[in-house]
């Protein structure tokens, strides 16, 4: 169904929280077809001590949205046959240690290398915020690191260490920084002007966002993030994400059909067994490949980010929050909705997690578990005791990988929905549902 630009803000408005406003830090959202923009709102503030509102060319940190940005970097260089992917990364890295089987620069992509987070490794080493941590202090940290997780290849465990890595190599092997080298060779092409990777504090610009958390009505900054690229790292707008989403459409000046078809090759174990989730979300190479969109999300603690592409419709869509408790991968499908364009739902397994609704037991415990989505698509879990009272009660939020979580507790819902897998940092159970 057609609606004037008018009626399509509003049904986008109506589709976000009803939290955000004009006196509110909020989010830039555009919505591309056939490569072009057909329709775009903004909503809220970029800086709220300086009321300056967000527009089309705010610049938000993109976060995890920027390994897109890392894998098109990597795959350039494989296309012009200066690095493979089979290559043991030792090659690149001769300083890394020699593990028990080989890391590939492919495992570092796929997030199958069992390398360490270098975000978790910065935490454990005493920094609370990952922007006080240069970026030659979280490489050597990651590099430091005397074994891997679990043997390389046959398991996925996501990783902001192992881009950070790749990073590291695409500086090596194009000799020249990174963030010079995406600027140059995969933003400049697509007419990405105002899209940069950090390499330390951003300049001032009047069009930077703040990060923010609201709780309770009350506005807190904060502007905490990894100030280096790989990972993260990326500064960019919702209209350069059109021009991202119009060269992946038709451009082809940085998505030529072989990298595209590199870029979303579906990556594997040792085994030969396709990497995913339970609900059928594939892992490719900094995207995620679902049965219909192919894209990624992004958070940090005062901004959430998410782009993803329709192949089929040729529809892109794209949310940039300055708010670190949204959850984007719901708002888009809410907006998709609200759209009428008859596309299936972004996250592609909204519909299927709605199905977790339920309770819950683990006789290893003792306990039942009362899991219910709220209206943000976040898990409220209560602990019940025997006699039904409540002991504890937390919110888990989506992941990329299919699963939901919170501080040192992660569920997984099993693909035929009689349960779930409960993961906590020394243990791991599993839960049967009674009703």
């Amino acid at each position: 169904m057609a609606f004037s630009q008018t009626e399509a803000e509003e049904r986008i408005r109506a589709a976000l929280p009803e939290s955000i406003d004009d006196s509110f830090p909020g989010c830039a959202v555009g919505v591309f077809s056939n490569g072009k923009v057909v329709t775009s709102d903004f909503v809220g503030l970029a800086d709220v001590a300086g009321k300056r509102p967000i527009n089309a060319d705010t610049q938000f940190y993109a976060a995890s949205v920027s390994k897109q940005f890392t894998a098109v970097a990597v795959m350039q260089l494989v296309i012009q046959g200066k690095l493979k992917l089979s290559d043991d990364i030792r090659k690149y890295l001769p300083e890394m240690p020699q593990y028990q089987r080989p890391v590939t620069v492919q495992m570092l992509l796929n997030h199958t290398s069992g390398i360490r987070d270098s975000l978790n490794l910065l935490r454990a080493a005493g920094y609370d915020y990952a922007s006080r941590s240069s970026r030659s202090h979280a490489l050597q940290l990651t590099m430091d690191q005397e074994q891997t997780n679990f043997d390389p290849g046959t398991r996925y465990a996501y990783s902001n260490g192992g881009y950070l890595l790749l990073a590291e190599i695409v500086a090596r092997v194009a000799e020249q920084p990174f963030g010079e080298y995406v600027e140059q060779y995969v933003l400049a092409p697509t007419g990405m002007t105002r899209s940069f990777v950090l390499d330390g504090s951003p300049a001032a610009d009047p069009n930077l966002a703040l990060g923010y958390v609201v709780k309770d009505g009350k506005i807190k900054q904060s502007n905490e993030y990894p100030l280096f690229g790989g990972s993260g790292g990326l500064i960019t707008t919702v209209n350069d994400l059109a021009k991202w989403d119009y060269d992946l459409d038709q451009g082809q000046k940085v998505w030529t059909p072989e990298l595209l078809r590199l870029m979303t090759q579906l990556s594997t174990f040792n085994s030969g067994v396709k990497v995913a989730s339970p609900n059928g979300i594939y892992y490719a190479n900094g995207l995620l490949v679902g049965p219909h969109w192919i894209g990624h999300s992004g958070g940090a603690s005062g901004f959430k980010t998410y782009y993803a592409r329709h192949s089929e419709s040729r529809i892109g869509i794209a949310m940039l929050c300055n708010r670190g408790e949204i959850n984007p991968l719901y708002h888009v499908d809410q907006i998709i909705l609200a759209l009428e364009k008859g596309l299936p739902p972004a996250s592609e397994r909204s519909v299927e997690a709605a199905a977790i609704n339920g309770r819950y037991r683990s006789e290893s415990l003792n306990v039942t578990y009362l899991v219910e989505m709220n209206s943000d698509g976040n898990l409220n879990l209560s602990i019940l005791a025997p006699d039904e009272s409540i002991r504890e009660t937390m919110t888990l939020e989506p992941t990329d990988a299919g699963s939901y979580k919170s501080s040192g507790m992660e569920i997984t819902p099993d693909s035929d929905g009689r349960g779930f897998s409960l993961k906590m940092s020394r243990f791991s159970l599993s839960f049967g549902r009674v009703s």
